[in-house]
């Protein structure tokens, strides 16, 4: 029976690359979004070209629809080995701009999403000795400039890494937490677009890269796929950097 992995925000961005490197890899994977017309392109896409891969649509700031989506992976593929926990969203706002519904919507996309989606995904990977991998940022670690909302999340996500890790390292669960730097993705596309200078920013982003360039979401699929293997199996409350050496100086 093939392995398989629940990846949420995985009609794009990092979620999409980590959804290609594990089907191609031969998992079936599930694809998490809200959005089902991109959810339902993703799908097809993947499986099309790369191996399995279903879509489920699914809000997973709302429990019911969390409890929703295991449920249907398990009819469909009758067990949980891998979850990646990536759905995520960016404002560029400091604390005094940033009003109360942002606020919410960040911490509800971002961090109450981990909770709900490993709470309900727990049982099932018991059952598998699986792992859970937390999407973080370097954000998390290194903090970053007007991303109040952004920031608190990212580093949240690292604390319950930790957490987790103690907590079902006895059921054989590892839980990793992988803090990307800057990846091409829409959500980065979109941060280059709110600048004053989207060619100057971009410019400027790429020259601060000891490697001379951002990553691909399919560089960090290929990280969270060996944290997933059992060569990571003695790997677990860890936070991975990929991020091309950009905070080396920081």
């Amino acid at each position: 029976m093939k392995n398989t992995a629940i990846i949420t925000g995985s009609s794009k961005g990092i979620g999409y690359g980590c959804a290609v490197v594990f089907a191609r890899n031969g998992y079936n994977v599930v694809v998490v979004s809200r959005n089902e017309e991109e959810g339902k392109k993703a799908e097809e896409n993947i499986a099309a070209q790369h191996g399995s891969a279903l879509y489920i649509r699914c809000d997973v700031s709302k429990e019911d629809q969390v409890k929703a989506l295991i449920a249907k992976t398990t009819d469909a593929f009758g067990r949980i080995d891998t979850l990646i926990n990536n759905a995520g969203y960016h404002i560029s706002k400091n604390i005094e701009d940033t009003d109360i519904e942002e606020w919410e919507y960040i911490i509800n996309t971002n961090l109450k999403s981990v909770f709900l989606c490993t709470k309900y995904a727990i049982p099932h990977l018991k059952k598998t000795r699986g792992s859970v991998i937390n999407m973080s940022s370097m954000v998390g670690v290194v903090g970053q400039g007007n991303a109040a909302a952004y920031s608190s999340t990212k580093g949240g996500m690292i604390a319950i890494t930790k957490n987790l890790a103690l907590d079902y390292a006895p059921y054989g669960i590892t839980v990793n937490c992988i803090a990307p730097g800057w990846i091409e993705t829409p959500l980065v596309d979109d941060w280059f677009s709110q600048q004053k200078n989207e060619s100057k920013a971009r410019k400027y982003i790429y020259s601060v890269h000891p490697l001379g360039r951002i990553g691909t979401s399919e560089e960090v699929g290929e990280l969270a796929l060996f944290l997933a293997s059992k060569n990571a199996k003695f790997i677990t409350g860890a936070v991975v950097p990929i991020d091309g050496g950009v905070t080396l100086g920081y």
